[in-house]
């Protein structure tokens, strides 16, 4: 794999600072610029990149529903946890959660906003009438690939280590900052995880280093399958310059200007891999690297086993014991779930409703399949209070004061 040191611009005129490479196929001028998501170097980098190269083609590290987030802020942090859940967009709350209070802690000490060089490609890109290439995977398949690889205690020591990064704050040095434009934001985030969890930063690394590799290859083609944005159309002054260049402009050059010019914006821990991917110039299933993988019927197994467990119990009680040692084994299940759970409920300060309705499920919710009790009080809570995506993204600030 390439190194970060190799990718240093060596043209003296430009004012790029970041890392970034340069690419030629028959029918495109490729520059990946590697980018840190809270640096203002950064942002500046994308601004003279878009100056110099003069782009066609915009491929940034967004997804749909992360560029749906970025682009309209408001409207997504206004948006209720019930339409979220509706939406499938449960695990793009999830990484919004944990990469905007890992990204936000510094961004609050360097003054860069968390996202700010992808907000400032897609302005310019906007702006010059470019067209815009969602290059990344979506996220809801990358957790879910990735979360599919650990077991089950994997993966409750992994819930505790985002969670932990979601809620501990930490100053952070300065020359860290500047070192994060040698990394991405889930490759730091991820690079401390034991060996054993190696399976997982190749979901997170290393397949969308490919997938990224292969959308921005794909726009160079005008591969029918492209993941674009609408583009504004040319402002004024730009368009007479075209219309200007193109009438002035020599026949011989006009075979040269039908290359296009694509611009890929991305984390700066991914240009290694995406050049290695566009060197090798072997063509990758989108469609494969995207597959959520099945859940397995573990689980339905053991909701049906315990079901079945009980009801038999019941039956050996009934058999030996009479009618009476039956009721009372299915009145100490009732009583022994309703009045344990409620107390978790009270404990967590759930609505009484919310209580009302988890004593009530609790010695029935076993019994069907594909349901978890802390499904029917979370779902009275969010009928009641409907939380909102705004009210999550303040769960980090919030736990730094003892009154929340």
């Amino acid at each position: 794999m390439p190194q970060k040191s190799a990718f240093r611009n060596t043209d003296a005129r430009s004012k790029i600072e970041g890392p970034l490479f340069r690419y030629k196929t028959r029918e495109a001028d490729i520059m990946v610029l590697g980018t840190a998501h809270v640096s203002k170097a950064s942002v500046e980098d994308v601004q003279h990149a878009f100056r110099e190269f003069k782009p066609d083609t915009v491929c940034v590290e967004l997804c749909r529903p992360r560029h749906e987030a970025i682009s309209d802020p408001e409207r997504w942090k206004k948006l209720d946890l019930g339409k979220v859940i509706r939406q499938k967009k449960l695990a793009l709350l999830a990484a919004n959660l944990i990469l905007s209070a890992f990204q936000k802690k510094i961004g609050e000490q360097s003054g860069v906003e968390p996202g700010a060089e992808m907000k400032e490609a897609l302005a310019q890109a906007k702006k010059d009438g470019s067209r815009v290439v969602l290059a990344d995977r979506e996220i809801r398949a990358t957790l879910s690939r990735a979360w599919s690889r650990v077991g089950f205690f994997r993966r409750m020591w992994l819930g505790s280590y985002l969670l932990s990064s979601l809620l501990v704050r930490e100053e952070v040095d300065p020359e860290e900052i500047e070192k994060l434009k040698q990394e991405d934001a889930f490759a730091d985030l991820f690079k401390n995880l034991p060996s054993r969890y190696e399976s997982i930063k190749e979901v997170i690394i290393d397949e969308r280093d490919h997938y990224l590799a292969e959308s921005i290859r794909r726009a160079s083609t005008d591969h029918p399958e492209l993941e674009l944005v609408a583009s504004a159309e040319p402002n004024a002054t730009s368009a007479k310059a075209k219309k200007k260049t193109a009438k002035s402009a020599p026949a011989k050059k006009s075979v040269k200007s039908a290359r296009k010019r694509i611009l890929a914006v991305v984390g700066a821990g991914h240009l290694p891999g995406i050049v290695k991917a566009l060197e090798e110039g072997r063509e990758v299933s989108l469609s494969s690297l995207s597959e959520v993988p099945k859940g397995k019927p573990i689980r339905t197994i053991i909701t049906w086993a315990v079901a079945s467990i009980v009801l038999i119990a019941l039956g050996a009680y009934l058999v030996v014991g009479g009618e009476d040692a039956a009721r009372d084994a299915l009145l100490a299940w009732i009583l022994g779930r309703s009045l344990f759970s409620a107390i978790g409920a009270i404990l967590a300060l759930g609505h009484p409703l919310s209580i009302i309705v988890t004593a009530i499920m609790a010695p029935i919710s076993p019994f069907i399949p594909g349901s978890r009790l802390w499904m029917f009080p979370a779902l009275t809570e969010n009928w009641l209070r409907r939380p909102r995506v705004e009210d999550f993204e303040r769960i980090a600030d919030d736990t730094e004061t003892a009154g929340g």
